[in-house]
């Protein structure tokens, strides 16, 4: 009987840090600075200066890093591996249907291509991305230098990402699976 209480206060602790860590980092840095670059729109007539390669990029590093701390084999530098872990979090839908295998696919090349050159790409292509509040697509035909392609809306990844991050802290506060916090 001991015993158990010992361990029902371990797991208690590291729930606590596990929620303490979300509520500092993710809440207080990610939350708040998506909430700052959501709210600068983009020039009305050219569409551009949105910062919406900034918030693709701090939501889609922090898919990354919460992809690592959430799998327990989740090791640094293997960026594919952290992402996709925390789009199909196997212990609780955290995304849209939407958010299917090619959709992942799309999102790590875009991450390739602004982690490294600032701007995203696709298959070794410059890629699109906006900010467009009259739709609820993730891709979307938008005009670039005259041309029509399908870019990333950051508006609908914005919002879809938030969601995920409250559904993940209250999976995290109901949790009862002592590896989940170990990790």
């Amino acid at each position: 009987m001991r015993h158990l209480k010992i361990a029902d206060m371990t797991l208690e602790t590291n729930r606590q840090k596990v929620i303490r860590f979300f509520e500092k980092f993710i809440e207080n840095y990610i939350v708040r600075d998506l909430t700052i670059l959501q709210s600068i729109q983009p020039d009305k007539e050219t569409g551009m200066g949105g910062c919406t390669i900034p918030t693709a990029m701090t939501i889609i590093s922090s898919m990354e890093l919460l992809g690592f701390l959430l799998n327990p084999n989740g090791e640094t530098g293997n960026s594919k591996e952290n992402i996709s872990h925390f789009l199909f979090f196997p212990n609780e839908r955290l995304f849209p249907n939407y958010y299917d295998n090619v959709t992942f696919e799309k999102i790590y090349n875009y991450r390739h291509g602004m982690m490294h050159h600032f701007f995203p790409k696709f298959k070794g292509q410059f890629a699109g991305i906006c900010k467009n509040e009259n739709t609820a697509e993730l891709y979307i035909p938008h005009q670039i230098d005259g041309m029509e392609e399908k870019s990333l809306n950051i508006n609908v990844l914005t919002i879809d990402f938030l969601d995920a991050l409250n559904k993940l802290k209250d999976f995290l506060q109901k949790s009862t699976d002592e590896k989940i916090f170990e990790t």
